[in-house]
Parts: C-alpha cells; sequence; structure tokens
C-alpha cells in the first residue's frame, strides 16, 4: 500500500467484501421474520377467526384474536433471543471481514535503489599485464588492481543488474546481467589478461554491450508489458562503463561509429583510461618484460574521450589507485532515477484475529447444539 496512507492508519486492502455483510443480515432478518409467522399459522393451539365478519362463534373470540396476535410477536421476540439466531450473524461477518484485509499501516519503508543495468567493458590485452600502479608502495598489476575495485563497486550496486563483457582482439560476454553479486565477483576474480586476444577490439566490444542492452530491453518489453506512464517510471537506465588502456581500437569496427550508434540509444559510456598517459609515463623495463611480441603504447586519452563526449558520457583518467576508486564513486552516483518513488509503508495484516473469533464462535455453537440435542434426547427418555 503506497497511495494516500499514513503510518498508523487501519484500512482493508479488499474492502469490497465488507459489501456482503448488510446483505447478509438483511437476508438474515427476513429469513427468521418469515420462519417465525409460518410456525406461528400452523400452531394447532391457535385458532383463525376473521373478525372483519363480525360473526362470532363464541363471546371470547376477540379476546382470543388478541392473545393469538399477541403470541405472534412474543413468539418473533423469542426467535431473537436465542443465541443460535445473532451467532450465526456473528460468524458470518466475522469470516468476510476476514476477506476484506484487514491492515495496519506501520512505518514509512526507505526508498529502493536505483534500478540500473550496467555493463562492464574489461579490457584483457596484453598490456593489462603492465604494473604501473602500486598498493601500499608495492607494485601491482593493472589487471589485478581492476580486479580488486571491481569487486568492491559491484558489492555496493544493490538494485543494480550487472553484466561483464571482456574484449581483447574479439568480446565475450562473461556474465549476463544479474543481480548476483558474488557470481559477478567470482567471474571478475578469474579474468586474466590475454582472456580474449592480445589486442584492443573497443569497437566491437561496444557494439556486443549495445547488442546485448537492445535485446535485454525487448525481452522485458514482451514479457511484461507496461502502459506509458508506468514504463517511464519503472524504465531501467542503461549504463556502459569502459575500462581500457587501448592506444588504438582495432577490430571489425571504429569506436567512433560504434558510439554513434550507442548515442542513438541514450546509454551514456563511461570511459576508464587505465595506466600512464601518452605524455606521462615511468615503466621500467622490469614492468615491460612480460609483454612480447609487440611494442607498449600508452593509453590514447583522445580516443576515450572522443567515445563519451559522443555518448554524452564522462572521460576519467586514473593514474593511480585512488583516482580510479574516485572515477567509480563518481560513476555510481550517475544514471540515477529521476522518478520519485511511491513512498511505501510496513503493513501488519490484522485478518487472522476475526478469522480465530469467527471459528471460535463457530465452535461454540456446534457445541451448544450438540449439549441441546443432548438435552432434548435426555428429556425424551424421562419422559418414556
Amino acid at each position: 500500500m503506497s497511495v494516500g496512507v499514513t503510518s498508523g492508519e487501519f484500512l482493508f486492502l479488499s474492502g469490497y467484501w465488507l459489501v456482503l455483510i448488510p446483505l447478509f443480515w438483511g437476508f438474515l432478518l427476513w429469513w427468521i421474520s418469515s420462519s417465525a409467522v409460518e410456525q406461528s399459522s400452523h400452531n394447532p393451539s391457535i385458532v383463525d377467526i376473521d373478525i372483519t365478519t363480525h360473526h362470532y362463534y363464541h363471546p371470547y373470540a376477540q379476546a382470543l384474536a388478541v392473545i393469538t396476535e399477541t403470541y405472534t410477536s412474543k413468539k418473533l421476540k423469542t426467535i431473537w433471543r436465542k443465541p443460535l439466531s445473532w451467532m450465526q450473524g456473528l460468524v458470518v461477518s466475522l469470516f468476510i471481514i476476514a476477506l476484506a484485509q484487514p491492515v495496519l499501516i506501520g512505518e514509512q519503508l526507505p526508498d529502493p535503489p536505483p534500478q540500473r543495468d550496467i555493463i562492464f567493458l574489461v579490457d584483457t590485452s596484453v598490456s593489462m599485464q603492465l604494473m604501473d600502479y602500486s598498493v601500499e608502495g608495492e607494485p601491482i598489476q593493472r589487471m589485478q588492481l581492476l580486479q580488486n575495485l571491481l569487486d568492491e563497486f559491484a558489492s555496493k550496486m544493490e538494485g543494480d543488474r550487472i553484466a561483464v563483457i571482456v574484449f581483447g582482439e574479439s568480446p565475450y560476454l562473461l556474465v549476463p546481467l544479474t543481480h548476483d553479486q558474488g557470481l559477478i565477483r567470482r567471474m571478475l576474480g578469474r579474468v586474466t589478461t590475454t582472456l580474449a586476444g592480445r589486442y584492443s577490439a573497443v569497437g566491437d566490444a561496444l557494439l556486443m554491450a549495445l547488442s546485448m542492452s537492445k535485446s535485454t530491453s525487448e525481452s522485458m518489453s514482451k514479457a511484461s508489458p507496461l502502459t506509458a506512464s508506468s514504463a517511464d517510471q519503472t524504465k531501467r537506465h542503461q549504463t556502459f562503463i569502459l575500462f581500457t588502456d587501448a592506444h588504438e581500437s582495432l577490430g571489425n569496427v571504429t569506436a567512433a561509429a560504434a558510439a554513434d550508434l550507442i548515442a542513438e540509444s541514450d546509454i551514456p559510456v563511461f570511459t576508464v583510461a587505465i595506466g600512464s598517459s601518452l605524455s606521462n609515463h615511468s615503466l621500467d623495463k622490469e614492468s615491460m618484460a612480460p609483454i612480447s611480441g609487440g611494442l607498449y603504447q600508452a593509453v590514447n586519452h583522445a580516443l576515450l574521450d572522443d567515445i563519451a563526449k559522443r555518448t554524452r558520457g564522462s572521460s576519467y583518467q586514473v593514474h593511480d589507485s585512488k583516482a580510479m576508486e574516485q572515477a567509480l564513486q563518481d560513476i555510481s552516483k550517475q544514471r540515477q532515477n529521476l522518478a520519485t518513488p511511491e513512498p511505501h509503508y510496513e503493513q501488519t495484516h490484522l485478518f487472522v484475529y476475526p478469522l480465530l473469533a469467527g471459528l471460535l464462535l463457530l465452535i461454540l455453537q456446534q457445541l451448544f447444539c450438540l449439549l441441546r440435542a443432548y438435552r432434548a434426547e435426555s428429556e425424551g427418555g424421562a419422559d418414556e
């Protein structure tokens, strides 16, 4: 219950059932009244006299007619005093109240977290082996630092669905969109360099993320079609986060062309440039030693800035672990739902109380009937 209620209020979730209570009592009154009249009309001790003809067969006929009318009135009053009459009505009324689902409104619940679909695009090219970051004075690989920060980032994204695409020379879907934070964190821990090839096909990875986003949106709309107004409030925002140290985009699709297609779908791409820049890098020979078969080239910030600009996203340059952590925190605040969620309240369901009361009265009614039948049987045996 979320509209037009306040804390501490009592209401019925299915109040339309309460219409049956006056209808039932009206029927019960009619049924008891007709039963009483029928019993009095067939009582052999009552004499039917038509006093409108002014023909009397006994001097006390008028008095007998008055007695007859008084007997019928007393008969009705006697029936109304019977416990079974009002007990049956009370039992049915309590059951109807239980069907109406009475609830007590409690404290307001906190607003749900933002509903977003976040796709991580993780570069696994060979250059991600470079150890140009340090944690507590110890050198650490780009990939290892990225894994640690993404693990922490994913653990805080409550309410969001996250997917992971790894890419090198080709993109691959590692984890589809899911709420399972544990699965995301485990799979991120298994990512290794050169998992998808030695070089970076940024454009192909972006195009794969767009294709997955469109197919997911289409499947959700077919499964649960919504009206236009409700769809605006429940729409899940799409966000792509690209982590790469690419100097250029190889592959079948250019990064600029893929970014233009993503922009048409109103999906921002946040780019995170990993490693030293073109103008500022301090790599020693030992850190470059694991990279064989290619010449090291620093990340191309102009390429990543262009992708972010085309998709109305943001670009981040992270030269140390703190800068990367700050970039992830800033991205987590972006693209949240603008629609104000309706307030929701705790509900204490009270239907069990009228239900138990009705069952208790029903049991007492049956015991009363059994007791009366037992007494009638005992009196009949005594008369014999």
